[in-house]
């Protein structure tokens, strides 16, 4: 990734990799480590545009990410970081739900734009996905109100969790649904 002007994109790109590396790095259980990658992950994908992340420099930045995902103590703070998602959206329907939201939005990022999940989670986190989507769907009903115009403006149609409870009060939603984004059954298989 090149340097654009008003953004330092290989000082983003160097502080997600450090992240991850210091998770990979660290033997204790330090939950915030993993909260911390993503964030500087999500820092990054705000960043750039997806012909960014493609380019020759975001390619080398998706290697780099891919070994530390799987080195050292990330494979298990990863699982951990499933295991909170899955539990903040079955607690959705009492303060958890927008929490999940971000959670499984950072997952959907993290796949979608950096690295697939297949080559950074173990199977068994992967096979939890759907379990999550299931717990959104079943409690956006239940939610704690979470308005159209409280969801951020990041946030791609496809990530049809953060507009469920709104979808499910009848309001109209510029959102996709849940059925509009496919299937996981090719994650799953």
């Amino acid at each position: 990734m090149g340097a654009d002007t008003g953004r330092d994109l290989p000082g983003l790109a160097r502080r997600a990799v450090d992240a991850f590396a210091e998770s990979a790095a660290r033997r204790r259980d330090r939950d915030a480590l993993m909260d911390t990658a993503f964030a500087r992950l999500f820092d990054l994908y705000r960043a750039t545009d997806r012909s960014e992340r493609r380019s020759q420099g975001g390619q080398n930045l998706i290697a780099t990410l891919s070994e530390l995902l799987v080195s050292g103590s990330n494979p298990d703070r990863m699982g951990l970081y499933v295991v909170r998602t899955q539990t903040a959206a079955d607690n959705g329907r009492h303060e958890g739900y927008r929490a999940a939201c971000w959670r499984r939005s950072m997952l959907q990022i993290l796949g979608d734009e950096f690295v697939p999940w297949e080559r950074c989670m173990r199977p068994g986190d992967l096979e939890s996905i759907p379990r999550i989507d299931d717990a959104l769907e079943a409690v956006a009903a239940e939610a704690a109100p979470t308005s159209v115009e409280e969801i951020p403006t990041w946030v791609p149609e496809t990530h049809w969790w953060w507009w469920e409870p709104a979808r499910r009060r009848g309001e109209e939603v510029a959102g996709m649904s849940r059925s509009d984004t496919g299937s996981l059954d090719a994650v799953t298989d």
